[in-house]
Protein backbone atom coordinates (compact mmCIF):
# COMPACT_ATOMS: atom_id res chain seq x y z
CA UNK A 1 0.00 0.00 0.00
CA UNK A 2 1.07 3.27 -0.89
CA UNK A 3 1.10 5.58 2.05
CA UNK A 4 1.18 9.48 1.35
CA UNK A 5 0.18 12.22 3.63
CA UNK A 6 -2.55 13.58 0.99
CA UNK A 7 -4.73 10.50 1.11
CA UNK A 8 -3.37 9.00 4.85
CA UNK A 9 -6.79 10.46 6.21
CA UNK A 10 -9.22 7.93 8.19
CA UNK A 11 -12.82 6.21 7.58
CA UNK A 12 -14.19 8.44 9.98
CA UNK A 13 -12.85 11.93 8.05
CA UNK A 14 -13.53 10.05 4.45
CA UNK A 15 -17.28 8.90 5.21
CA UNK A 16 -18.05 12.61 6.14
CA UNK A 17 -17.09 13.90 2.73
CA UNK A 18 -20.24 12.36 2.08
CA UNK A 19 -22.64 14.71 2.51
CA UNK A 20 -26.56 14.36 3.31
CA UNK A 21 -28.78 15.80 0.56
CA UNK A 22 -26.17 15.64 -2.30
CA UNK A 23 -25.49 12.81 -4.53
CA UNK A 24 -23.09 10.67 -2.74
CA UNK A 25 -20.49 8.88 -4.76
CA UNK A 26 -17.83 6.39 -3.16
CA UNK A 27 -14.80 5.48 -5.39
CA UNK A 28 -13.65 2.05 -4.25
CA UNK A 29 -9.89 1.24 -5.17
CA UNK A 30 -8.04 -2.23 -4.25
CA UNK A 31 -5.62 0.20 -2.36
CA UNK A 32 -3.91 3.54 -2.92
CA UNK A 33 -1.26 4.27 -5.28
CA UNK A 34 0.25 7.33 -7.13
CA UNK A 35 -0.98 6.32 -10.60
CA UNK A 36 -4.65 5.07 -11.10
CA UNK A 37 -6.07 6.09 -7.67
CA UNK A 38 -4.21 9.49 -7.75
CA UNK A 39 -5.56 10.00 -10.87
CA UNK A 40 -8.97 8.36 -10.61
CA UNK A 41 -10.25 8.72 -7.43
CA UNK A 42 -8.51 10.79 -5.21
CA UNK A 43 -8.57 13.88 -8.19
CA UNK A 44 -12.50 13.44 -8.43
CA UNK A 45 -13.22 13.74 -4.49
CA UNK A 46 -10.92 16.89 -4.82
CA UNK A 47 -12.40 18.56 -7.48
CA UNK A 48 -16.08 17.44 -6.36
CA UNK A 49 -15.28 18.62 -2.77
CA UNK A 50 -17.25 22.18 -2.86
CA UNK A 51 -20.12 20.92 -5.34
CA UNK A 52 -23.36 21.87 -4.42
CA UNK A 53 -25.42 18.90 -5.21
CA UNK A 54 -22.58 16.29 -5.20
CA UNK A 55 -20.37 14.59 -2.87
CA UNK A 56 -17.64 11.96 -2.75
CA UNK A 57 -14.91 10.09 -0.76
CA UNK A 58 -12.73 7.12 -1.68
CA UNK A 59 -12.14 3.77 -0.06
CA UNK A 60 -9.77 1.12 -0.24
CA UNK A 61 -10.45 -2.96 0.28
CA UNK A 62 -9.01 -2.27 3.88
CA UNK A 63 -11.78 -0.22 4.66
CA UNK A 64 -14.85 -2.68 4.10
CA UNK A 65 -13.36 -4.74 7.45
CA UNK A 66 -14.74 -1.81 9.13
CA UNK A 67 -17.38 -0.48 7.04
CA UNK A 68 -19.27 -3.38 5.17
CA UNK A 69 -22.19 -1.62 4.35
CA UNK A 70 -20.87 1.00 1.95
CA UNK A 71 -23.81 1.02 0.12
CA UNK A 72 -25.94 2.60 2.97
CA UNK A 73 -23.31 5.69 2.88
CA UNK A 74 -23.64 6.48 -0.94
CA UNK A 75 -25.90 6.54 -4.05
CA UNK A 76 -23.67 5.15 -6.32
CA UNK A 77 -19.94 3.02 -6.18
CA UNK A 78 -17.67 3.70 -8.81
CA UNK A 79 -15.21 0.74 -9.01
CA UNK A 80 -11.05 1.79 -9.74
CA UNK A 81 -9.58 -1.18 -11.81
CA UNK A 82 -10.82 -3.61 -9.65
CA UNK A 83 -10.74 -7.41 -10.92
CA UNK A 84 -13.33 -9.42 -9.92
CA UNK A 85 -13.50 -11.20 -6.83
CA UNK A 86 -15.71 -11.87 -3.83
CA UNK A 87 -15.00 -8.06 -2.87
CA UNK A 88 -16.00 -6.90 -5.61
CA UNK A 89 -18.84 -9.17 -5.62
CA UNK A 90 -20.68 -8.45 -2.58
CA UNK A 91 -20.16 -4.74 -3.69
CA UNK A 92 -21.87 -5.17 -6.11
CA UNK A 93 -24.83 -7.40 -4.51
CA UNK A 94 -25.24 -4.75 -1.69
CA UNK A 95 -25.69 -1.56 -4.36
CA UNK A 96 -27.45 -3.34 -6.46
CA UNK A 97 -30.08 -4.83 -3.77
CA UNK A 98 -30.58 -0.93 -2.64
CA UNK A 99 -31.09 -0.04 -6.30
CA UNK A 100 -28.03 2.28 -6.86
CA UNK A 101 -25.76 2.61 -9.49
CA UNK A 102 -21.95 0.83 -9.86
CA UNK A 103 -20.02 2.02 -12.52
CA UNK A 104 -16.37 0.80 -13.48
CA UNK A 105 -13.53 3.15 -14.08
CA UNK A 106 -10.74 1.70 -16.45
CA UNK A 107 -7.71 3.78 -17.57
CA UNK A 108 -5.99 0.94 -19.58
CA UNK A 109 -6.89 -1.35 -22.06
CA UNK A 110 -6.04 -4.06 -19.21
CA UNK A 111 -10.47 -5.75 -19.65
CA UNK A 112 -10.32 -7.66 -22.64
CA UNK A 113 -8.07 -10.86 -22.75
CA UNK A 114 -7.80 -10.63 -26.46
CA UNK A 115 -5.47 -8.22 -26.06
CA UNK A 116 -3.25 -10.02 -23.13
CA UNK A 117 -0.01 -10.78 -25.13
CA UNK A 118 0.13 -7.44 -26.77
CA UNK A 119 -0.28 -5.79 -23.04
CA UNK A 120 2.35 -7.78 -21.68
CA UNK A 121 4.75 -7.52 -24.33
CA UNK A 122 4.18 -3.80 -24.23
CA UNK A 123 4.73 -3.41 -20.60
CA UNK A 124 8.24 -6.23 -21.39
CA UNK A 125 6.93 -8.83 -19.66
CA UNK A 126 8.02 -12.35 -20.74
CA UNK A 127 5.36 -14.09 -22.68
CA UNK A 128 6.02 -17.03 -21.08
CA UNK A 129 3.63 -19.22 -18.30
CA UNK A 130 3.99 -18.00 -15.10
CA UNK A 131 4.17 -14.26 -15.67
CA UNK A 132 1.35 -14.01 -19.05
CA UNK A 133 -0.78 -16.38 -16.89
CA UNK A 134 -0.50 -13.74 -13.94
CA UNK A 135 -1.44 -10.61 -17.06
CA UNK A 136 -3.66 -13.32 -18.88
CA UNK A 137 -5.92 -13.92 -15.57
CA UNK A 138 -5.81 -9.94 -14.19
CA UNK A 139 -7.35 -8.84 -17.20
CA UNK A 140 -10.22 -11.58 -17.90
CA UNK A 141 -11.19 -10.51 -14.30
CA UNK A 142 -11.18 -7.02 -14.81
CA UNK A 143 -13.30 -7.77 -17.71
CA UNK A 144 -15.70 -9.42 -15.46
CA UNK A 145 -15.81 -6.63 -13.47
CA UNK A 146 -16.77 -4.10 -15.95
CA UNK A 147 -19.15 -6.55 -17.43
CA UNK A 148 -21.47 -6.46 -14.50
CA UNK A 149 -21.31 -2.31 -14.17
CA UNK A 150 -24.20 -0.11 -15.05
CA UNK A 151 -21.70 2.05 -17.17
CA UNK A 152 -17.62 2.32 -17.76
CA UNK A 153 -15.43 5.53 -17.17
CA UNK A 154 -12.56 5.74 -18.77
CA UNK A 155 -9.65 8.53 -19.65
CA UNK A 156 -10.72 9.09 -23.71
CA UNK A 157 -12.32 8.27 -26.91
CA UNK A 158 -9.84 5.73 -28.02
CA UNK A 159 -10.45 3.24 -24.90
CA UNK A 160 -14.40 4.17 -24.75
CA UNK A 161 -14.60 2.59 -28.16
CA UNK A 162 -12.75 -0.50 -27.18
CA UNK A 163 -15.15 -0.34 -24.36
CA UNK A 164 -18.27 -0.65 -26.16
CA UNK A 165 -16.53 -3.01 -28.57
CA UNK A 166 -16.31 -5.32 -25.82
CA UNK A 167 -19.25 -5.19 -23.59
CA UNK A 168 -23.01 -3.26 -24.35
CA UNK A 169 -22.66 -0.90 -21.65
CA UNK A 170 -22.49 3.38 -21.70
CA UNK A 171 -18.63 4.47 -21.82
CA UNK A 172 -18.26 7.81 -20.44
CA UNK A 173 -14.75 9.60 -20.98
CA UNK A 174 -13.31 11.38 -18.04
CA UNK A 175 -9.53 12.77 -18.79
CA UNK A 176 -7.12 12.34 -16.32
CA UNK A 177 -6.29 15.48 -14.43
CA UNK A 178 -4.09 17.88 -12.10
CA UNK A 179 -5.16 18.19 -8.91
CA UNK A 180 -4.42 21.51 -6.76
CA UNK A 181 -1.56 20.15 -4.79
CA UNK A 182 0.33 19.76 -8.12
CA UNK A 183 -0.74 23.46 -9.48
CA UNK A 184 0.80 25.33 -6.68
CA UNK A 185 3.86 23.36 -5.94
CA UNK A 186 6.21 24.47 -8.50
CA UNK A 187 5.46 28.17 -10.69
CA UNK A 188 5.66 28.32 -14.42
CA UNK A 189 9.48 27.53 -15.44
CA UNK A 190 12.04 30.18 -16.38
CA UNK A 191 14.09 30.77 -18.59
CA UNK A 192 17.19 28.47 -18.32
CA UNK A 193 20.75 30.34 -19.78
CA UNK A 194 23.44 28.03 -21.26
CA UNK A 195 23.47 26.26 -24.74
CA UNK A 196 22.31 23.22 -25.49
CA UNK A 197 19.16 21.26 -25.37
CA UNK A 198 17.98 19.97 -21.61
CA UNK A 199 15.67 17.23 -22.25
CA UNK A 200 13.84 15.20 -19.66
CA UNK A 201 12.32 11.82 -19.85
CA UNK A 202 9.97 10.83 -16.76
CA UNK A 203 9.45 7.55 -16.81
CA UNK A 204 7.91 6.24 -12.98
CA UNK A 205 8.87 2.50 -13.77
CA UNK A 206 11.10 0.21 -15.61
CA UNK A 207 7.83 -0.93 -17.70
CA UNK A 208 8.53 1.80 -20.02
CA UNK A 209 11.79 0.75 -21.02
CA UNK A 210 10.09 -0.54 -24.83
CA UNK A 211 8.46 2.97 -25.11
CA UNK A 212 11.56 4.64 -24.27
CA UNK A 213 13.68 2.72 -26.93
CA UNK A 214 11.53 3.95 -29.62
CA UNK A 215 13.42 7.56 -29.10
CA UNK A 216 17.23 6.35 -27.19
CA UNK A 217 18.75 5.86 -30.52
CA UNK A 218 17.89 9.15 -31.81
CA UNK A 219 18.86 10.36 -27.91
CA UNK A 220 22.52 8.88 -28.61
CA UNK A 221 23.06 10.32 -31.95
CA UNK A 222 21.53 13.89 -31.04
CA UNK A 223 24.35 14.26 -27.86
CA UNK A 224 26.91 12.73 -29.69
CA UNK A 225 26.43 15.63 -32.18
CA UNK A 226 25.31 18.00 -29.46
CA UNK A 227 27.47 18.04 -26.95
CA UNK A 228 26.04 20.79 -25.03
CA UNK A 229 23.12 19.27 -24.80
CA UNK A 230 22.09 16.86 -21.79
CA UNK A 231 19.38 14.15 -21.09
CA UNK A 232 17.68 13.66 -17.17
CA UNK A 233 15.61 10.83 -16.75
CA UNK A 234 13.67 10.21 -13.91
CA UNK A 235 12.60 6.62 -12.31
CA UNK A 236 13.01 3.01 -12.56
CA UNK A 237 14.32 3.16 -15.92
CA UNK A 238 17.29 1.12 -17.06
CA UNK A 239 20.19 3.07 -19.36
CA UNK A 240 20.07 1.54 -22.71
CA UNK A 241 23.43 0.58 -24.03
CA UNK A 242 23.22 3.10 -26.69
CA UNK A 243 23.09 6.18 -24.00
CA UNK A 244 25.38 4.54 -21.52
CA UNK A 245 29.10 6.30 -23.29
CA UNK A 246 27.14 9.64 -22.68
CA UNK A 247 27.17 9.38 -19.15
CA UNK A 248 28.57 12.80 -18.61
CA UNK A 249 25.33 14.19 -20.30
CA UNK A 250 22.47 11.80 -19.11
CA UNK A 251 21.76 12.52 -15.14
CA UNK A 252 19.43 9.78 -13.05
CA UNK A 253 17.32 11.20 -10.53
CA UNK A 254 15.21 8.46 -8.55
CA UNK A 255 11.70 7.77 -8.57
CA UNK A 256 10.03 10.77 -6.68
CA UNK A 257 6.32 12.15 -5.21
CA UNK A 258 4.07 13.65 -7.84
CA UNK A 259 4.59 17.71 -6.16
CA UNK A 260 8.29 17.03 -6.64
CA UNK A 261 8.31 15.75 -10.40
CA UNK A 262 6.68 18.93 -10.96
CA UNK A 263 10.25 21.05 -10.58
CA UNK A 264 11.99 18.26 -12.25
CA UNK A 265 9.49 18.79 -15.41
CA UNK A 266 10.16 22.70 -14.65
CA UNK A 267 13.94 22.00 -14.51
CA UNK A 268 14.49 20.90 -18.20
CA UNK A 269 14.02 22.63 -21.29
CA UNK A 270 11.62 19.64 -23.06
CA UNK A 271 9.51 16.82 -21.86
CA UNK A 272 9.67 13.38 -23.91
CA UNK A 273 7.04 10.93 -24.76
CA UNK A 274 8.37 8.19 -26.94
CA UNK A 275 5.56 5.54 -27.24
CA UNK A 276 5.28 2.30 -28.96
CA UNK A 277 2.99 1.93 -32.04
CA UNK A 278 -0.11 -0.24 -31.07
CA UNK A 279 -3.35 -0.54 -29.40
CA UNK A 280 -2.47 -0.58 -25.85
CA UNK A 281 0.05 2.62 -25.83
CA UNK A 282 -2.58 4.80 -27.98
CA UNK A 283 -4.64 4.03 -25.16
CA UNK A 284 -2.53 5.83 -22.97
CA UNK A 285 -3.42 8.89 -21.11
CA UNK A 286 -2.21 12.49 -22.08
CA UNK A 287 -0.82 12.88 -18.08
CA UNK A 288 2.88 13.50 -19.02
CA UNK A 289 1.99 16.41 -21.86
CA UNK A 290 -0.33 18.32 -19.03
CA UNK A 291 1.72 17.47 -16.18
CA UNK A 292 5.03 18.99 -18.04
CA UNK A 293 2.61 21.93 -19.72
CA UNK A 294 1.57 22.70 -15.72
CA UNK A 295 4.92 24.14 -15.48
CA UNK A 296 5.34 25.64 -19.00
CA UNK A 297 7.39 22.97 -20.41
CA UNK A 298 6.78 21.58 -23.81
CA UNK A 299 6.46 18.27 -24.57
CA UNK A 300 7.91 16.29 -27.77
CA UNK A 301 5.50 12.98 -27.72
CA UNK A 302 5.03 10.04 -30.44
CA UNK A 303 2.22 11.00 -32.60
CA UNK A 304 -0.89 8.76 -31.61
CA UNK A 305 -4.94 9.54 -31.79
CA UNK A 306 -4.56 10.62 -27.96
CA UNK A 307 -1.33 12.91 -28.66
CA UNK A 308 -2.82 14.64 -31.91
CA UNK A 309 -5.91 15.44 -30.24
CA UNK A 310 -3.77 17.43 -27.35
CA UNK A 311 -1.08 18.59 -29.10
CA UNK A 312 -1.38 21.06 -32.33
CA UNK A 313 2.36 20.53 -33.14
CA UNK A 314 4.82 23.46 -33.48
CA UNK A 315 1.79 25.51 -31.19
CA UNK A 316 1.68 23.98 -27.69
CA UNK A 317 3.44 21.03 -27.93
CA UNK A 318 5.64 18.87 -31.19
CA UNK A 319 4.74 15.34 -32.22
CA UNK A 320 7.13 12.58 -33.93
CA UNK A 321 7.05 9.75 -35.66
CA UNK A 322 8.82 6.86 -35.25
CA UNK A 323 11.56 7.84 -37.81
CA UNK A 324 11.69 11.43 -36.84
CA UNK A 325 12.73 11.46 -33.53
CA UNK A 326 16.13 12.68 -34.67
CA UNK A 327 15.05 15.67 -37.13
CA UNK A 328 12.81 16.56 -34.34
CA UNK A 329 15.04 17.15 -31.64
CA UNK A 330 17.23 18.99 -33.92
CA UNK A 331 14.91 20.92 -35.38
CA UNK A 332 13.90 21.96 -31.66
CA UNK A 333 17.42 23.07 -30.28
CA UNK A 334 17.54 25.17 -33.62
CA UNK A 335 14.48 27.09 -32.62
CA UNK A 336 15.33 30.42 -30.45
CA UNK A 337 14.63 30.12 -26.36
CA UNK A 338 11.69 32.33 -26.52
CA UNK A 339 10.25 30.19 -29.56
CA UNK A 340 10.73 27.66 -27.23
CA UNK A 341 9.28 28.86 -24.36
CA UNK A 342 6.27 30.19 -25.89
CA UNK A 343 5.32 26.50 -27.07
CA UNK A 344 5.58 26.39 -23.46
CA UNK A 345 3.30 28.49 -22.49
CA UNK A 346 0.43 27.88 -25.20
CA UNK A 347 0.81 24.23 -22.75
CA UNK A 348 0.32 26.00 -19.67
CA UNK A 349 -2.93 27.66 -21.43
CA UNK A 350 -4.13 24.71 -22.74
CA UNK A 351 -3.25 22.70 -19.38
CA UNK A 352 -5.11 25.03 -17.54
CA UNK A 353 -8.19 25.28 -19.80
CA UNK A 354 -8.77 21.67 -20.34
CA UNK A 355 -7.05 19.36 -17.29
CA UNK A 356 -7.92 21.53 -14.03
CA UNK A 357 -10.12 20.65 -11.58
CA UNK A 358 -12.86 22.40 -12.44
CA UNK A 359 -13.11 20.73 -15.88
CA UNK A 360 -12.72 17.38 -14.09
CA UNK A 361 -16.09 18.35 -12.40
CA UNK A 362 -17.65 19.51 -15.69
CA UNK A 363 -16.78 16.01 -17.09
CA UNK A 364 -18.14 14.07 -13.87
CA UNK A 365 -21.70 16.57 -13.53
CA UNK A 366 -22.02 14.29 -17.09
CA UNK A 367 -21.71 11.28 -15.78
CA UNK A 368 -23.79 11.93 -12.36
CA UNK A 369 -26.10 13.55 -14.70
CA UNK A 370 -26.15 16.81 -12.76
CA UNK A 371 -28.35 19.69 -14.10
CA UNK A 372 -27.08 23.37 -13.45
Amino acid sequence: MTRHPLWDQGIAQRLSLLREGTYRVAYMAPRPDLGTFRYRAFNPVEALKNHESVSAAYFFYSDLKIIPNLADWADALVLVRAPYDQRVEELYRSFRNTGKRVLFDIDDLVFDPTYSSLVASSLGYELQEYEFNQWSAFIVNVGESLKRADAAITTNSFLAQKITDFVDLPAHVVPNTFNTHQHGAHPLKKPTPGAGLHIGYFSGSQSHARDFGVASAALAEFLSTSRESRLTIVGHLPLPADLAQFHDQVTRLPFMDFRDLQGAMASVDLNIVPLQNNDFTSGKSDLKYFEAGLVGTPTLASRNSVFEEAIAHGDNGFLADSLTWLSSLQDIAARPDAQLREVGLAAHADTVRRYSPDALTKSLDAVFCVQK
